[in-house]
Parts: C-alpha cells; structure tokens; sequence
C-alpha cells in the first residue's frame, strides 16, 4: 500500500485527528506504507516529531486553502534544506499528508524510491579522465566499451536497495518487539477469544512498561478470564498501571481494593473469584 493510500485509509476508519496520534508511524507499518520508498519512514518520522503534521492538522481547520499550501511548501522546503532529506520525498510525505487532510486531490510520486538524493559525479569524472588519458592502467570504467556496465558498477548500484532492505528488516524487528506491537497483537488474539496467547503477548508488552497491557491483565485476573481468577494479581496489575497514570487502573484498583476489604459476615462480603459480571453489578450497586 502507498503512502497516501495508507494515510487515507487511517482517516477513514479513525478520523483525521489520528494524523495527531503517536501511534500514526505504527499504522503505516502495518498497512507497509513504507516498501515502496524506505527512505519514507524517516521523513514521516520528522513530520510528527517535530509537530509539522500537528500544525498541517491545525492549519487545514482554521486556514484558507492558499494559506495552507503555502505553509505546506515552507514545511517541504525545511525538510529539503535544514533536514537534507531529497526534495521529491519531502514533497511527496507533505502532499500525502494535505491528501489525508482533503486539501489536495492527487500526489505526485517520487521517481526513484532507492535514491539517496546526493549528486556526486566524481566516478564519472574519473571515468573520462580515464579515457582522455588512455592508460589503461586499471581505473575502474563504468562502460566496458561494449556499451554495456561493467560488474563493478552494476554491483555498485546493486548495494543501495540491499542496505536499504537490510535497514527495513530492522525496522521491522524492531516495530515486532516494541510493546505497542505486542498489546495491540494481544488485543487481536483476545478478540479472537485466544487468551493464553494473548496473555503472554500481554505481560511482555507489561514488563516493558505498557500501562494498557497491565491494565489488560488486571481485567483478565479479575474477571477469570481465560484464567483462573486471582483478586490479589489483579490489585497488583492495577496498581503498577495506575502509577504511570492509567485513571481506569485507579478507579477499578480502588473499587477492588473496597471489594476485598469488606467483611466476610456482612452483605457486602467478597463474592468468590470469578463471579459473573451480574453479580459483580449487584454487589456494586449495594455497597459502592
């Protein structure tokens, strides 16, 4: 999927203001927004960094069209010269962004996705040096005379999109591990009622700091579901998702904690691990 196909199809489904979301970059790697054009990456990673696509966002609200075009061709032209990123993919990453946002009506693509946006025609000067001076003396010729390149050159050329391959590999294994990935892997699996394996994708993504994954196993302790229910676990997941500030984690860690607390005699007396979600309600409404 291309880049503006990747952007349109996140707005659709999440509205625009998901360009304003952190987790934009993660989207458009799981739409491979990226394999056309690698390089692509880290021009939307500047984007959103450094609030351009925040500010694009604002400006399509509240600016006339013209007003908004010619701060997108300011953006274009920063990432160009104070970011050294090659105009055409500067240019592409903001039209497809002003796409997103419905200020433009098509893109223009860049030619070469593998072009490292430099101009250096040393090899070629040395070239003609070559075949002025006629030595023969082993400088290296692009043309083998024959009109065609000779396998050094070609192999040359060859090694631009293999290390740019090698560095989406990277990217990829790196996105594979991250903890958002892991959580919004695990929310999948718990949909699909897979909850061993959502577990274990869920306490990786916890150990790494992942509030909503330790708010996720809280849930699944209290309620028992896909396992045995475990009160004290679940107080313990709560409490480590409300310290980074999770404000559901608070309320449910302070309702359970009451819940808990409540004498073993009296009409509120804890319900047994695993209640069902009715009783659960009843009890709430007798004793919160």
């Amino acid at each position: 999927m291309k880049l503006q196909e990747a952007l349109l199809k996140c707005t659709r489904q999440f509205g625009r203001e998901v360009l304003k979301e952190r987790r934009l970059i993660f989207m458009l790697l799981d739409y491979h927004a990226f394999r056309d054009y690698p390089a692509m990456k880290k021009v939307v990673k500047a984007l959103i960094s450094g609030g351009c696509i925040n500010e694009l966002y604002s400006r399509s609200r509240s600016a006339s069209r013209s007003d908004y075009l010619s701060f997108a061709g300011t953006v274009k032209k920063s990432l160009a010269a104070d970011m050294h990123f090659r105009k055409e993919l500067a240019d592409y990453a903001v039209d497809s962004v002003s796409l997103a946002l419905g200020m433009l009506s098509s893109v223009r693509e860049p030619f070469d996705p593998y072009d490292s946006g430099t101009q250096d025609d040393s090899s070629g000067e040395s070239a003609a040096q070559g075949q002025e001076s006629g030595s023969g003396g082993g400088s290296a010729d692009p043309d083998n005379g024959a009109g065609r390149k000779s396998p050094s050159f070609r192999m040359k050329w060859l090694a631009i999109p293999l290390a740019a391959a090698a560095a989406v590999t990277v990217i990829v294994l790196l996105v594979l591990s991250s903890s958002a990935f892991q959580y919004r892997r695990g929310e999948k699996l718990y949909a699909e009622q897979n909850y061993g394996a959502a577990m274990k994708l869920f306490e990786k993504a916890a150990d790494k700091g992942n509030e909503d994954a330790m708010l996720k196993l809280g849930l699944m302790y209290e309620t028992g579901k896909g396992i045995t229910a475990d009160y004290k676990k679940a107080l313990e997941f709560y409490d480590r998702a409300r310290r980074l500030g999770s404000q559901e984690a608070e309320s449910r860690y302070g309702s359970l904690h009451k819940y808990m607390e409540a004498p073993s005699d009296s009409a509120c007396a804890p319900l047994p691990p695993g209640a069902t979600a009715e009783e659960m309600m009843a009890w709430n409404s007798i004793c919160l």
